[in-house]
């Protein structure tokens, strides 16, 4: 499912979109067919020393209860973890992808890493997507897991409304019923300190969830396409997203500290631009004036606008840093 949009995904923009029937051609296009091994950790005790009498050669100690992950085809350490952690190749991550690719319940779409490979992910597209007034959105499986202890094996459902490549896995809610879900309930972990080793049922399971958490996301999104937001409720709505302390937002800007100017400055532009993209983005056409409308334009800045490059961006939004405030903002209008 395509179309046009002037924004391209976070997994296209943060690694390779790959045309793949297996975990390991996608993992080859990708880039991520590589492995990785723990070492010892040692210390400096004494440094090298060379004076007159000759040199007195560096001593060391080993470092206790650590150890480093090493990236075996650059010889990199890419992580310091624990001793109780377990090594989980990248493979052994995916392979067990290849039984909804072969039985057609998915195909592979991008993978790709950052943070020189301690974070690695592959995003596989379900062939059930929806429509929310008129404008398609598309479902996806994110695999993704880390070398360096920051993150476990991880499966969640994402669905992507296509016209602005927004990623929505926040918060899902459906107040009007019995249910207040959130995406964590959906989400599969897989600890890298036990023996658990991914399996098809696991993967089969949480597949079958995503498909709920659409109906549930169809659920909030024609609740809020049913609230309308007029200017002053919608940058006010923004206002509070991005709130500051009344001591910060009030003050005249040369009587801020430092510290205050920089936190005035990120919260009022990024107020800015979400109005932006919600009152003349195209984006917004077919869902301006309602409550819909506002919760894309937060979630189209943290996708596509907030600082920290193209590269920093694609990886807050795949590993989750900037869901926080996508569901902030769907908590204020629910």
């Amino acid at each position: 499912m395509t179309v046009a949009s002037k924004h391209r995904s976070a997994w296209v923009r943060g690694g390779t979109a790959v045309e793949a029937t297996s975990a390991a051609s996608a993992a080859t296009q990708a880039g991520l067919n590589w492995t990785v091994r723990t070492a010892p950790l040692v210390a400096e005790s004494t440094p090298l020393l060379i004076d007159s009498e000759g040199v007195t050669p560096a001593t060391y100690i080993d470092v206790p209860k650590k150890q480093g992950i090493i990236r075996e085809d650059n010889n990199s350490v890419i992580g310091i973890v624990g001793t109780k952690y377990k090594v989980v190749q990248n493979m052994e991550v995916f392979n067990a992808l290849d039984s909804l690719v072969d039985a057609g319940e998915a195909r592979y779409a991008a993978a790709g890493e950052y943070n020189g490979g301690a974070n690695i992910w592959m995003v596989l597209e379900l062939p059930q997507g929806i429509n929310v007034a008129n404008d398609p959105h598309a479902a996806f499986l994110l695999v993704k897991t880390s070398h360096d202890g920051s993150s476990s094996v991880v499966i969640k459902p994402i669905i992507e409304r296509l016209f602005c490549a927004n990623q929505i896995n926040g918060l899902i809610s459906n107040k009007n019923g019995n249910r207040n879900r959130k995406y964590n309930e959906y989400t599969y972990r897989m600890s890298h300190t036990t023996n658990q080793e991914l399996s098809v049922a696991d993967i089969r399971n949480i597949t079958n969830l995503t498909y709920t958490a659409i109906a549930d996301y169809q659920l909030v999104a024609n609740n809020l396409l049913s609230k309308e937001m007029n200017r002053e409720r919608t940058l006010n709505f923004f206002k509070q997203v991005w709130a500051l302390p009344s001591t910060v937002e009030d003050k005249p800007y040369e009587l801020l500290t430092r510290g205050e100017r920089k936190q005035q400055t990120i919260a009022k532009e990024a107020r800015a631009k979400a109005w932006a993209i919600y009152n003349e983005s195209e984006t917004q056409e077919n869902i301006r004036g309602t409550a819909f409308g506002a919760w894309q334009a937060v979630i189209e800045y943290a996708d596509h606008y907030a600082t920290g490059g193209a590269d920093r961006l694609a990886a807050a939004t795949l590993s989750g840093r900037n869901d926080r405030v996508k569901t902030k903002a769907l908590s204020l209008l629910v």
